[in-house]
């Protein structure tokens, strides 16, 4: 339908998710100009809204509000042929605003429209979950600059739960997951060869 290509990068915090993202678009810039790395969430002032904000039914409407602008983006870069790069997207809102919420209680396929919705019914080419076991990611994350302050969607039994939710909708929807455990360099060359048989892309 479109030129261009969308793959989204995505796990729970920690598993190293932005690095990897801009490994790949590093690679990619090598090879073409039309490339593009983005990530979500988009607005600056919906981050403060979601970190400052209790309820987990308006993290949902939050995020979406902020994707379905992000995707209007997107589109529009994919009509002009790039490839996309994401660092983060619905599969996040999927595994933590649902999945690992009080919000499982609603059916999956009205979440499922929702979310589709916000990207006006668009599917990514490639989604990779970046598996990771939450007790080693938040030793990462107190090693980073966070170490004073960890967030509301950083302790170890929630992100339990949202690895939990990855792992289920990677199988359902047929995600590629990646083993986040191994070196950096491994991790890259895992994205790399997925991308090169499932895109046939040469890199």
């Amino acid at each position: 339908m479109y030129q261009g290509k969308l793959v989204i990068i995505d796990g729970i915090d920690g598993a190293g998710k932005t690095f990897q993202a801009k490994t790949l678009f590093k690679l990619l810039k090598k090879l073409n100009n039309k490339v593009i790395l983005t990530k979500e969430p988009q607005n600056k002032n919906l981050i403060k809204l979601i970190k400052e904000n209790k309820d987990s039914r308006t993290d949902l409407f939050l995020f979406l509000a902020d994707r379905s602008l992000h995707y209007q983006k997107i589109i529009k870069w994919l009509k002009q042929g790039y490839f996309i790069i994401s660092d983060r997207s619905f599969p996040a809102t999927l595994a933590y605003q649902y999945y690992a919420s009080d919000l499982k209680k609603i059916k999956e396929d009205f979440i499922f429209y929702l979310d589709h919705l916000s990207r006006f019914h668009l599917d990514p080419d490639l989604v990779f979950i970046l598996d990771l076991s939450p007790k080693i990611a938040f030793q990462r994350l107190k090693q980073k600059s966070r170490q004073s302050k960890i967030e509301k969607f950083e302790k170890i039994k929630f992100l339990t739960k949202v690895r939990e939710g990855f792992l289920y909708f990677a199988k359902k929807f047929k995600w590629q997951i990646i083993d986040a455990s191994k070196s950096e360099e491994e991790v890259h060359l895992s994205i790399k060869e997925a991308i090169q048989n499932n895109l046939k892309l040469r890199l």
